[in-house]
């Protein structure tokens, strides 16, 4: 029984070779920038630039849901008499103070992440999100390294 493997023409083992950089669903060669199911043209992108974003940092989060938490308890906790009420004051000026203590977290702390924009005929488009820990400077390092190719001469 013979198979057919296409001869000289395998195509996991000529991309393989040709791939300048590749990180989980990124794959840019000489010609192709391939993000997820989106490839894109090495020569119709004009720019690549990496930006440094902001996200919701999960401490913020944890502190202000906290907040939130302990101001509704200090709601139901007072509902009954004018003494519960003041009694309970306390805890909900604190669990505002907790929630105002949240937006300082994520001024102080943020998350952090980066874009990669590439710009094609005018228009930029975001292609990928890494988290700081991922190899986004080596994506960008071999979409710009795609474009000094040398030319063939002879």
């Amino acid at each position: 029984m013979q198979t057919d493997n296409g001869g000289d023409r395998n195509p996991a083992k000529t991309v393989s070779q040709s791939a300048l950089f590749e990180l989980d669903e990124v794959r840019v060669t000489p010609y192709i920038a391939q993000f997820g199911d989106t490839s894109y043209q090495i020569a119709a992108i004009s720019s690549v630039r990496a930006i440094r974003g902001k996200k919701l940092s999960r401490v913020a989060i944890f502190v202000f849901l906290s907040g939130v938490g302990l101001f509704i308890l200090a709601i139901v906790r007072s509902s009954g008499s004018a003494i519960q009420a003041d009694a309970n004051f306390p805890v909900a000026v604190t669990a505002v103070g907790i929630m105002l203590l949240s937006f300082l977290i994520q001024l102080v702390l943020p998350g952090r992440m980066f874009k990669l924009i590439l710009r094609t005929h005018g228009s930029d488009v975001e292609v990928q999100t890494f988290k700081p820990k991922k190899n986004h400077s080596g994506c960008k390092a071999s979409c710009r390294r795609s474009f000094y190719r040398p030319c063939a001469t002879g």
